[in-house]
């Protein structure tokens, strides 16, 4: 399971390549999508890399410097596809319960409303 930091510098990586098979990129320029920029300095950065490296999330042919030459691999891209499909999942499932809440609230004033017009024609 990966962190947030993790997450995060996976998809900056991911918005940098653009579907390529590889794709030579400098830690600058990973920093520059990252929103937290506070948060990752080279070292951290390298350390992140190595670990997305090391689980196969991506697959590095080679690193100088700050210079990196990447590819995500499949199961990188099959991570991304599932977190965000969690996070659209809990959106939907907030958006099903609406409808019943508006039904309910319908019904609700329905009835007042058939009440008061019963007891207005029967007095």
């Amino acid at each position: 399971m990966l962190d947030k930091k993790s997450i995060s510098v996976l998809k900056a990586m991911n918005k940098l390549a653009l579907g390529s098979a590889y794709k030579v990129v400098t830690t600058d320029e990973i920093m520059a999508i990252l929103a937290q920029k506070s948060q990752y300095d080279n070292d951290s950065l390298k350390d992140i890399i190595s670990f997305l490296e090391k689980q196969e999330y991506i697959n590095v042919k080679f690193s100088e410097d700050n210079t990196y030459c990447y590819s995500i691999t499949p199961k990188g891209n099959i991570y991304l596809e599932q977190t965000d499909g969690k996070s659209k999942s809990h959106t939907t499932k907030q958006n099903k319960f609406l409808p019943y809440l508006y039904i309910a609230i319908a019904s609700f004033v329905g009835t007042i409303l058939a009440l008061i017009i019963f007891f207005l024609f029967t007095l």
